[in-house]
């Protein structure tokens, strides 16, 4: 499973219940694949080591391998949950994938603001003061006269010369 090909991004539902992750759940090479943090949230336990990602449901322990997109785990969603015990469905046209088990499911919503999460210092903007306006030339005294032409067009018509009878 290669990572260059990320095309579309999916719906996932479980027992009809939207989950949402961030990032969201995509489709690589043909598998739709979600992060660990989406998993986490209807599995009862999710253990990440390297590339394996352990997850544990009702007494059910299933494993998978994972793949590292950025600072991301990305594991393939279909295998697993079918591990799990849980029926699929995909809807091409919708981009849903829907997971069903047998038991209800309580969907964790993701983690609120964590005070207590690394913080990145915040990066200085440098806003410009604007410039002053362009000095105008002031000009007291009597007007000069237009050196430029005015076109006129007579409002009267002119003489033409007629034909002698």
């Amino acid at each position: 499973m290669t990572t260059a090909h990320l095309a579309l991004l999916v719906a996932v539902l479980v027992n009809g219940a939207l989950v949402p992750s961030a990032p969201p759940a995509t489709v690589v090479a043909g598998h739709v694949v979600g992060p660990a943090a989406l998993v986490a949230q209807f599995v009862d336990r999710v253990d990440l080591r390297g590339e394996t990602l352990a997850a544990q449901r009702a007494g059910r322990r299933c494993t998978a391998r994972s793949v590292a997109h950025g600072d991301v785990a990305l594991v393939q969603l279909a295998p697993l949950a079918r591990c799990l015990g849980a029926r699929l469905s995909w809807d091409g046209r919708a981009k849903t994938l829907s997971i069903a088990f047998a038991t209800a499911v309580t969907i964790r919503p993701l983690p609120p603001f964590d005070p207590s999460a690394p913080r990145v210092a915040p990066t200085a903007v440098f806003t410009p003061e604007p410039a002053p306006p362009t000095p105008r030339v002031i000009d007291t005294g009597p007007p000069h006269p237009r050196r430029t032409a005015i076109p006129v067009i007579p409002s009267w018509p002119l003489a033409t010369t007629s034909p002698r009878r």
